[in-house]
């Protein structure tokens, strides 16, 4: 958009060219203006035709270049705060293990039940240290936009599959773990479609309670195949529902920390799917449940029309 001098700038000239073209069409059909004259008056026309758009190309380029710093700034400030929140992430199971480990050199911990409640506690923490730093290097690998494999992938398979990795968790749980899945493929890079499943399914069980219920469903609808994971769990309030997939956020941080979420899944997740040209959907009633869809384009399956 320009601003209001410029238009004006831009509406003078255009009179003063618009006039200046009548008068020497009118001056050359009656021969009455000289040809050098006609010529310079030509000269000015063209002159002042390319200052106008000189003038509206600088202020355009002024206002992508505006546009450009501020997503830089805000790119920058959003680094920032990723750094700083997971240097407090790193922290937190750092400090746990440094001082449970010294309590079992020092011999602080002193009884058997003391020792076994402070090693437990070291390597909790140690896993949940190990998985922050293995889910930023799974987020750090996406968004370097490392090759994306393409070939042919059985959505019910691969459901299916996720479904038995995961059927002692939830068996420990006591979660109910289906699956239900049509016949439907696409081509993509199956690496990506594991983690994305994987992480829903794996937030379905954590935040569902004993005797819920997990639902794993692959479909065809229209353009798109879509793979939905449904429980019966907590819900997310909608206030949260924005927010889910930003870096090292959590809707229950206490629980996150208990059950040894890292807060990068769901970015991660996000990032996967746009490597996928796919979109992720979220519907969730707080108390009832939640449905995460994987929606992946269907452009390039075979064999399902």
């Amino acid at each position: 958009m320009l601003d209001r001098l410029t238009r004006l700038r831009v509406w003078l000239l255009a009179g003063m060219l618009a006039t200046a073209a009548v008068c020497v069409a009118a001056a050359s059909a009656s021969g009455a203006l000289p040809a050098p004259v006609m010529a310079s008056v030509v000269a000015l026309v063209l002159i002042g035709e390319a200052w106008l758009a000189a003038t509206v190309l600088v202020r355009r380029l002024s206002r992508a270049f505006d546009h450009m710093a501020g997503q830089l700034q805000q790119a920058d400030a959003e680094q920032k705060r990723f750094l700083a929140d997971l240097a407090h992430e790193i922290a937190t199971p750092l400090s746990a293990v440094s001082g449970f480990a010294v309590a079992l050199v020092d011999h602080s911990a002193r009884s058997r039940a003391e020792r076994a409640e402070a090693a437990a506690i070291v390597v909790h923490e140690s896993d949940r240290l190990q998985q922050l730093l293995d889910d930023v290097r799974h987020l750090h690998r996406l968004e370097l936009a490392e090759s994306v494999r393409q070939e042919q992938v059985d959505l019910g398979a691969a459901c299916a599959e996720t479904a038995q990795r995961f059927r002692l968790a939830a068996g420990d749980a006591k979660v109910t773990l289906v699956v239900c899945a049509e016949q439907v493929s696409v081509r993509a890079d199956p690496r990506l479609i594991d983690y994305v499943v994987n992480n829903f399914v794996s937030n379905a069980i954590r935040y569902t309670p004993a005797g819920g219920r997990v639902r794993i469903v692959a479909q065809r609808r229209r353009s798109v195949a879509v793979i939905a994971v449904r429980d019966t769990g907590m819900g997310i309030a909608p206030e949260h529902l924005e927010r889910i997939f930003d870096r090292l956020y959590r809707v229950d941080e206490a629980r996150d920390r208990a059950t040894g979420g890292s807060g990068l899944g769901l970015a991660i997740a996000r990032r996967a799917a746009q490597s996928l040209n796919a979109r992720i959907e979220v519907t969730s009633t707080p108390g009832e449940g939640s449905e995460f869809r994987l929606l992946l384009p269907r452009g390039n399956d075979r064999g399902n029309q």
